[in-house]
């Protein structure tokens, strides 16, 4: 428009099919500056098309396109987790919480430090984030302030005091078990923080002693603890303050004939195990029931702990 005195339109037809590399004839004859100005344009224009052009094929060549869409799929579902579990570290121990978590349809999210470890978890379809988990922001980029639970399971027994320390400042109120590999981190955990810690070499000790002396109840419980098996399941129920159960026994409930439950254990609200639980025994709140059964009577029972009435 400024060099050749075109109108808005014939300026803008111009540009386009220099551009495009139509090839259309000018509007006009070009003096001398529209024509330098012209190869500056093409020479500019093509520059910036190709240069434009490399960087996608970069970006998609490169997997960055994989990886910037995980990480906003990972943000968006960040977003609707509430009431999860966190479970920092994936290696052997990690891996193995996770997929338990999965089989039992448990929402969590991984984080670990290596980002091969970080990919891993994504292929297996897990929610992660790559950063250290004894970091605040990492930890508040997981969700922790709507979390359920904490898994300490990193590699290391002084990395996973450091993640209940955190977690713990964080949430005074979150549930926190971690891993030890010595026996003298056991108590540092639980000073940490940590409400349960887990001795690998100790578990695997009791495991394969059971497994001689006992074989069939160590079967047996692996069965009741496996939710693939869809005929008994092993779980507890937090007695909560509206629950119809509270103030009566266990003889009144009648769990077993009512809903085909088998109850196994009690455990006070101060923290006291029945084993045995009494049938004059009283359900108070916050008590926990620990019972056997199918899934649907087990669902029966959370129902009647939250809240449900009892049905006759």
């Amino acid at each position: 428009m400024y060099l050749e005195h075109m109108s808005l339109l014939n300026a803008v037809y111009m540009t386009v099919i220099t551009l495009a590399t139509v090839g259309f004839s000018e509007v006009h004859p070009l003096t001398d500056i529209g024509k330098i100005f012209t190869i500056f344009l093409i020479i500019s224009g093509t520059s910036l098309f190709f240069f434009t052009l490399s960087n996608v094929a970069v970006f998609l060549l490169s997997g960055e396109w994989r990886e910037h869409w995980e990480q906003q799929r990972n943000e968006r579902m960040l977003r609707k987790l509430n009431d999860h579990f966190i479970v920092c570290g994936y290696g052997r121990l990690g891996g193995n919480v996770a997929e338990e978590l999965r089989i039992k349809s448990i929402p969590f999210i991984v984080i670990d430090n290596a980002i091969d470890q970080v990919l891993r978890a994504r292929d297996n379809g897990y929610l992660s984030i790559k950063g250290n988990a004894a970091d605040e922001s990492v930890l508040i980029d997981a969700g922790l302030h709507r979390a359920k639970g904490l898994i300490a399971a990193a590699g290391t027994d002084a990395e996973n005091v450091f993640i209940v320390l955190t977690a713990r400042n964080l949430k005074p109120d979150l549930h926190i078990v971690a891993r030890a590999d010595n026996e003298e981190s056991e108590s540092k955990l639980l000073k940490a923080g940590a409400e349960k810690v887990v001795m690998l070499y100790r578990s695997a000790g009791k495991r394969m002693a059971n497994l001689l002396i006992e074989p069939e109840l160590e079967e047996y419980l692996d069965e009741l603890s496996d939710a693939s098996n869809l005929n008994l399941r092993i779980a507890q129920f937090l007695i909560h303050e509206k629950s119809s159960l509270i103030g009566k026994s266990f003889l009144e409930v009648d769990l077993y004939n009512n809903h085909r439950i088998n109850v196994v254990g009690y455990k006070l609200p101060g923290g006291e195990l029945h084993t045995t639980p009494r049938p004059a025994e009283i359900i108070q709140k916050n008590g926990t029931i620990i019972a056997i059964g199918q899934g649907g009577d087990l669902e029966m029972l959370n129902h009647l702990a939250q809240g449900g009435e009892i049905k006759a």
